[in-house]
C-alpha cells in the first residue's frame, strides 16, 4: 500500500506522436495531406464546478448538441478539482500517473508535462486555440508563457483564475486587463474571443473553449441576474440525510444544515445556475458560427465540465468527494452523423477518455501511454467492451479542517462505491443499487468484509495498471 501512495506525485512521461499531412513537389495532395483534408474539426466545451444537473437550464445545449448527439448519462470525472481533471482531459491520464494532484503548489501546474493532446494535434496539422481557463496556478508559474501545442492563447491570468470581473487575459503573450463593465463580463468576453477563432481557423482545428462558469463566486450576468428567481428549493435524500455517523469523516462536519444554511446553498445554487445561462447562449453562438461557414458537417462539439459540486448533500459543500454530485458532471455531445441524433449512452464514460477519443476523430495516436479508452464506436452507436469500473481518486493536501476530505483512492463499480482513506484507516462501502445516494456505509459489516477485501484488491490492480499505449 505504500507503494500506492508514493506512486502518486510521480508524473508519467510520454512520447511525441509526429504525425502531418504533405503534399507532392507537383502540387497533388499525398495519401497523408489527403487524410488531413477529411479529419473532423473538434470544439470542446469545459465549464466550471457543473453538475450533471446543470444542463437542465440549457435550453440551447439541449435543443442544439443533445438533439443532434448522444447525451452520456453515466459520465464521471476521475479527480473531482479543477487542476487534475483538466490534465487528465488534455493527457488521457489519472491524476496519479500526470501528477497534477491539486489545484496549488508544485503539484498543480509545475507537474504538468504539457506532453498533451494540444501537441498531438498541432504537429499532425490541426490549428489549435484555448480560450478561457487553463490549469489552476498556471499564472504563479507559467506568467507569459505559452505552452507547448497552441497557435491562440487566450487564457485567464488573474488570481484566482475564477473572474466575472476584474481579471487578466494573457492574449498570446500580452496582458490586457478587463474592468467592471457589463461588456467585460468574462463569458461574454471569452466567447468573442472563441467566434473569431472559428471565424477564420483554416480547416481542420480544435477549440478548447474553457468558460469560468460556474464556478463560485457565480456572479450571473446582468440580463441573466434574477431569472431563476423562481426555482424552487432543492432537496434529495442526501441533503434530508439526518445520521452521519457512519460516515467515517464524521466528527469534522457534525452539525445538521440550519434552515439559514439551507437558505445559502439554494442562492449559491440559484446564482451557479444563472452563471450558466450566458454559457448557453455562447453555445447556440458558436453553433450559428459553425454553420454560417457551413463546418457543422465537419465537426464533432463536446460539452462538458471538469468536476461537479455537491449542493449539502450529506452537509458536505463544493467538491474533491468521491460521491456522485462531486463527480458526476454533463457530457453531451453533437456528432455530424444522424445515427446518433438524441439518443443517450449509458456506458461509464470519464474525463480520461477524452484524449483517446479526440485523437481518433482526428486520425492521430494519442502522443503518450493512455489510461483511458476512445468512445468513438459509442458516438456511432457500436456495441463494443468497454469498462465496468474506474478508479475515483484525490490525492492532494488533508483538507479535513477546512472542508474537504483527506486523500483517497475509490473503486467504483456499476454496484458498489468503495473508498480507501489510506493515511486515516477510513473506509466506505456503498451499495449503488440499494443506495444510489450513497447514505448507508457498509464498510463496519462483518458480512461485507470479504466483498471489501475484493473490491480493494481490484483497486489496488486498477492502481498499479501502467497507461497503454493506442494506435489509429
Amino acid at each position: 500500500m505504500k507503494r500506492l501512495w508514493q506512486a502518486a506525485i510521480v508524473p508519467a512521461l510520454g512520447a511525441l506522436a509526429l504525425m502531418s499531412g504533405s503534399s507532392t513537389a507537383s502540387g497533388r495532395t499525398s495519401p497523408q495531406g489527403a487524410a488531413a483534408a477529411r479529419r473532423l474539426n473538434v470544439v470542446f466545451i469545459v465549464s466550471d464546478d457543473e453538475r450533471a444537473d446543470g444542463t437542465a437550464v440549457m435550453h440551447n445545449v439541449q435543443r442544439l448538441l443533445a438533439a443532434h448527439g448522444v447525451t452520456f448519462s453515466n459520465f464521471d470525472v476521475t479527480t473531482s478539482e479543477c487542476g487534475p481533471s483538466r490534465a487528465s482531459i488534455l493527457t488521457g491520464e489519472y491524476s496519479h500517473h500526470t501528477g497534477v494532484l491539486g489545484n496549488f503548489g508544485p503539484h498543480s501546474y509545475p507537474a504538468f508535462d504539457r506532453d498533451d493532446l494540444a501537441v498531438w494535434l498541432h504537429r499532425s496539422g490541426y490549428e489549435t486555440a484555448i480560450v478561457g481557463k487553463y490549469l489552476n496556478d498556471y499564472t504563479e508559474y507559467g506568467h507569459n508563457r505559452i505552452d507547448p501545442g497552441w497557435d491562440d492563447w487566450q487564457v485567464m491570468d488573474s488570481i484566482p483564475e475564477e473572474k466575472y470581473y476584474d481579471y487578466k487575459l494573457d492574449e498570446n503573450g500580452r496582458i490586457v486587463h478587463y474592468g467592471s463593465k457589463p461588456a467585460d463580463y468574462s463569458t461574454t468576453v471569452l466567447t468573442k474571443k472563441a467566434l473569431a477563432f472559428l471565424r477564420s481557423a483554416r480547416k481542420p482545428f480544435f477549440l478548447y473553449f474553457a468558460p469560468v462558469a460556474p464556478h463560485l463566486p457565480a456572479i450571473p450576468a446582468p440580463q441573466d441576474l434574477g431569472r431563476l428567481d423562481d426555482l424552487p428549493a432543492f432537496t434529495s435524500p442526501a441533503v434530508r440525510e439526518i445520521d452521519i455517523s457512519d460516515k467515517p469523516w464524521s466528527a469534522y462536519h457534525s452539525r445538521e444544515l440550519t434552515r439559514e444554511g439551507a437558505a445559502y446553498t439554494d442562492e449559491i445554487r440559484r446564482r451557479q445556475l444563472e452563471t450558466l445561462l450566458s454559457v448557453d447562449q455562447s453555445v447556440k453562438q458558436i453553433v450559428s458560427t459553425l454553420a454560417k461557414r457551413h463546418l457543422l458537417s465537419r465537426t464533432v462539439i463536446f460539452y462538458t465540465s471538469d468536476n461537479g459540486f455537491l449542493w449539502g448533500e450529506h452537509r458536505l459543500g463544493g467538491k474533491l468527494w468521491p460521491y456522485g454530485p462531486s463527480t458526476h458532471v454533463p457530457l453531451i455531445v453533437r456528432t455530424p452523423w444522424r445515427q446518433a441524433n438524441g439518443t443517450v449512452d449509458r456506458e461509464p464514460v470519464l474525463n480520461i477518455d477524452f484524449a483517446s477519443t479526440i485523437s481518433r476523430l482526428a486520425g492521430i495516436a494519442p502522443g503518450r501511454p493512455q489510461d483511458g479508452q476512445s468512445f468513438v464506436p459509442l458516438l456511432h452507436g457500436e456495441k463494443i467492451r468497454w469498462r465496468r469500473d474506474y478508479l475515483v481518486e484525490y490525492l492532494g493536501r488533508n483538507k479535513l479542517r477546512t472542508g474537504g476530505p483527506p486523500p483517497y483512492v475509490a473503486l467504483r463499480t456499476p454496484r458498489y462505491l468503495y473508498v480507501d482513506y489510506h493515511y486515516h484507516g477510513w473506509q466506505e462501502l456503498y451499495n449503488l443499487h440499494t443506495d444510489p445516494w450513497e447514505l448507508q456505509n457498509l464498510a463496519s459489516d462483518p458480512a461485507d468484509r470479504q466483498l471489501m477485501a475484493s473490491l480493494r484488491r481490484r483497486m489496488l490492480r486498477l492502481y498499479d495498471a501502467p497507461p497503454r499505449r493506442e494506435t489509429t
